[in-house]
């Protein structure tokens, strides 16, 4: 096989060509790459259609919330519903969860009894005090800066009380800039509650 003068000049160059666009790898040039952070995803509000078709149908049929911020992902909805032991399904469970957040007033720490203590209910208010405090909540609801989340296990927004996501449905809430936590037992066993800081 014979090489040309032409064939043996270039190969011999290749080093030196190869020194201008390939930097040598070190720790100093990959310390010096900055990737960019990638952002949060931006809760949605049900009506828009990207989460979990249930709970969208769920929170605007049922509750008529249609404005507040999402995040609930089908993915994972359907791996909690598959994974762990469930007596209910999940829409059941955000059933239970919401009814106990816009009709219990028993805990102090729920967001309707800090709704009627806002207004200067007693320790045992009227129907008419509750019915008031209620539809406040479902306007903090319609607001699209509150947030209803489904909570992943091990991620951000775990309980403040340490409830597992093992053996509860739990949804993180921003109402008002304040979080809480709907808790509902997945063997049904106890009764669901929700709580704040």
């Amino acid at each position: 096989m014979k090489f040309s003068a032409v064939t043996i000049a270039v190969f011999l160059a290749a080093p030196a060509f190869a020194a201008d666009w390939a930097p040598s790898v070190s720790i100093e040039n990959i310390s010096a790459i900055k990737a960019p952070a990638v952002a949060a995803a931006e809760p949605v509000s049900p009506k828009d259609g990207q989460n979990y078709s249930g709970a969208e149908e769920l929170l605007i049929k049922e509750f008529g919330i249609a404005n507040i911020g999402l995040d609930i992902p089908e993915n994972e909805v359907m791996r909690q519903s598959s994974y762990y032991q469930n007596m209910f399904c999940f829409e059941h469970a955000l059933r239970l969860a919401l009814t106990d957040l816009l009709e219990n007033y028993k805990n102090p720490g729920s967001p309707l009894a800090r709704e009627l203590s806002a207004m200067g209910a007693l320790s045992s208010p009227t129907k008419t005090e509750v019915k008031k405090a209620r539809q406040k909540l479902l306007d903090r609801l319609n607001d699209n800066s509150s947030l209803l989340a489904l909570v992943h296990p091990y991620k951000f927004n775990q309980p403040q009380n340490g409830e597992r996501v093992e053996q509860n449905w739990i949804f993180f809430l921003r109402l008002a800039g304040k979080p809480y936590w709907a808790v509902v037992d997945r063997s049904g066993d106890k009764a669901p509650y929700v709580y704040g800081l």
